[in-house]
């Protein structure tokens, strides 16, 4: 029997990475869903996710000492420790008022870490926070600023994930709010879970795509000639992807 493909994963950042939730009474990282989602698409892979996020953490001071303990200096022939790193963090530095450009920069460093072992990186935005006051119209301008610089980023390896469009306020119902948001920054488990399934969904869309770049045009052809093919589960409410299964078709890939 072959052995299975080995899917290594880091989700690096901050609380919103560790899953804080209720004041810290619970933590529910979003990986949790997210390896829920790779499970399903990947079922021959052996995925290991190691959740490395610590709260109240900068991108300014801290970041940067912590993504290079996750990645020692490599010995001759050493193998990076992962294939995929996750990163999600700027919301404490916009919170303390740290420039946008300030915090991509450095951001920017974090990422070259694993990039120079030759691991790939999938760089999320910054999500926006609740509420209505002046310190928050402030926060929302630095976020843009720095949402648009992340966007714009390209580098070899390195792949974006609009984390901020994708479960964006705006977009939600005021019930979905009380079902996701916990406070103003965080969220409920049932918010994470739905990070996860967002972000695990990109990430499914990549693998893919990184699979089939490797297999002959013959038989990549074969494997989409359905791609005009209306799934029923399209139809329905995109949050729920909890059937048993995850379609990717090669139109979602372009």
């Amino acid at each position: 029997m072959a052995a299975r493909q080995k899917l290594r994963i880091l989700c690096f950042g901050d609380s919103l990475t560790a899953g804080y939730s209720y004041l810290g009474s619970a933590y529910h990282p979003y990986h949790f869903k997210m390896d829920q989602m790779l499970a399903m698409a990947f079922p021959d892979y052996e995925i290991t996710t190691v959740e490395r996020g610590k709260c109240g953490d900068m991108v300014r001071n801290g970041f940067l000492t912590r993504m290079q303990e996750c990645f020692p200096p490599a010995k001759k022939d050493d193998k990076p420790p992962f294939d995929w790193v996750i990163v999600l963090g700027g919301t404490n530095d916009i919170a303390f008022r740290v420039p946008p450009q300030e915090i991509f920069k450095k951001l920017t460093e974090v990422w070259d870490i694993p990039l120079r072992r030759g691991c790939k990186v999938l760089a999320l935005t910054v999500p926006d926070v609740v509420g209505d006051s002046k310190f928050k119209m402030r926060g929302d301008a630095d976020r843009k600023v720095l949402n648009e610089l992340i966007m714009g980023y390209k580098k070899p390896n390195l792949h974006v994930y609009d984390l901020h469009d994708a479960i964006s306020l705006t977009k939600m119902s005021s019930t979905d709010r009380k079902t996701y948001r916990d406070d103003q920054i965080h969220f409920t488990p049932e918010g994470y879970d739905l990070i996860g399934n967002k972000v695990g969904m990109a990430l499914v869309s990549l693998l893919v795509k990184q699979r089939v770049a490797d297999l002959p045009p013959a038989k990549r052809r074969r494997i989409f000639k359905n791609d005009d093919k209306l799934f029923e589960e399209e139809t329905g409410n995109p949050e729920s992807l909890d059937g048993g299964y995850v379609v990717v078709r090669r139109t979602d890939l372009d």
